[in-house]
Formats: C-alpha cells, structure tokens, sequence
C-alpha cells in the first residue's frame, strides 16, 4: 500500500534542495597514505558571510596532511604574512564511519569529505560548518603543485551548483613566494621550512586574529581549459 507523505515533509524536501542540500559524493576506496604529503589550497568556494566579507587578501596556503594510526589526518597549514614570515596552524580532522569523510569540532565542521582525487594531482574537499545555528557549505581545491589542475577545477564547478554556490563566491588564490615545503610531495615537512613563524590553534577555519592578512577566498568559476581562471 502506498503511502502519502505529510505536506510539512514535502516542504521540507524541497526547501533542501532549493537550499543547495546535495548529496556529496566521497572518493571511492579512499586511501589516506597516498592522500598523505604536501598540498596547495588553490582555492576556495563558500556562503560563509565573514569569508565573502574578507576574500580578496590571500595568498596561497600549503597543507601538510598526515595520517595517523587511528585513521585521523593531522593538517598542518602554512600562510605568508606581509612581513616576510608565515603563520603556521594546525588542526585534526577526526575520522567519520566512511574512510575519506571527517569531522573537526574545533572548527565547527560537522562534516569533511574528500570528494574526489587522484592523489597525484588534485582534491576536492567538501566543509560543512554550524555555528550558531548557521550553516554553511565550504568547497577547497587542493593541488600537489601551486596551480590550477584543470581536471580537479572541473569537478569543483560541477558540484559548486548542487550545494547552491555561485561563481560570486569565490575566487582563484595567487601563490605565494615566501611559504614553502622541503619537498612537493610524500615527506614534505614544515618544521624549519619558514623564516619567521607564529602558531595559533584553528578555532575557525581562518581564526579572527589573523584576518586581516590571511583572510579565505573562495573559487571564481570561469573558464579555463573548461575550468576555472583567475578575477
């Protein structure tokens, strides 16, 4: 027998769709050793208001990723500040019930997903943050190499509409000269790689204190190799 479902519910459903509340994908088999080793955060989309409000300052950060035995990834980010030096941070992404799917309550995301790489080239990593009863959707572009991947920026335009984004959003990050790893990949380390260095904790994704010259900036959507390109 069929059943007929309560107008409230259908409501409901479509208010999530209308709200950009996609299903979001995760690697298949994700393999977190070869996840491991040093990315470029190439850039960044969100509806994240205090990151439209401060997305044009950037450079480009690097990320260290490492696993750890549990099956958490240990992320150690590296910034150019004006002065020459960098800030360094770090935070955790505890593991979820699926490999590649992660939470880090410290940064009120409930929800981190890899959703697509080849591990040699490209990431997609999908944010979900709640604060405040607010929530808002994040989508970075990682790179082993500090440039656009062209194939990595087509799958972030693909999904970049399902979760309600737009090209307004966002914006390519220019690289920056002074932050660098020991290494492109594998055994990078940030320990020693820095001139001057400062370290906070990551309490949000881009803490307050440091805003004014690490500010987030998200992926401008235009066409580049039927990917993106830079404002």
């Amino acid at each position: 027998m069929l059943q007929t479902l309560p107008i409230g519910s259908i409501l409901v459903l479509l208010l999530r769709v209308s709200l950009g509340q996609a299903q979001v994908p995760i690697q298949a088999n994700f393999d977190a050793s070869q996840f491991q080793g040093t990315w470029y955060v190439v850039g960044m989309v969100s509806d994240d208001e205090n990151f439209l409000n401060s997305k044009d300052d950037m450079k480009m950060p690097v990320v260290l990723v490492t696993p750890l035995a549990n099956g958490d990834l240990d992320l150690k980010f590296g910034y150019s500040t004006p002065d020459g030096g960098c800030q360094k941070m770090g935070t955790t992404f505890t593991k979820g019930a699926v490999d590649g799917q992660f939470s880090n309550a410290a940064m009120a995301q409930t929800d981190i997903r890899v959703v697509s790489t080849d591990y040699n080239h490209f990431a997609v990593v999908y944010l979900e943050t709640q604060k405040g009863g607010v929530r808002n959707v994040w989508l970075q572009l990682y790179a082993r190499a500090p440039e656009l991947f062209p194939e990595g920026a087509q799958k972030m335009q693909q999904l970049a509409p399902q979760l309600g984004l737009n090209p307004s959003q966002g914006a390519l990050l220019p690289k920056s000269g002074r932050v660098q790893p020991r290494s492109a990949h594998g055994g990078a380390t940030l320990n020693g790689a820095f001139p001057q260095e400062h370290t906070v904790s990551l309490h949000h994704p881009f803490p307050s204190a440091i805003n004014n010259v690490l500010k987030p900036v998200a992926v401008h959507f235009l066409t580049l190799h039927d990917g993106f390109r830079a404002r």
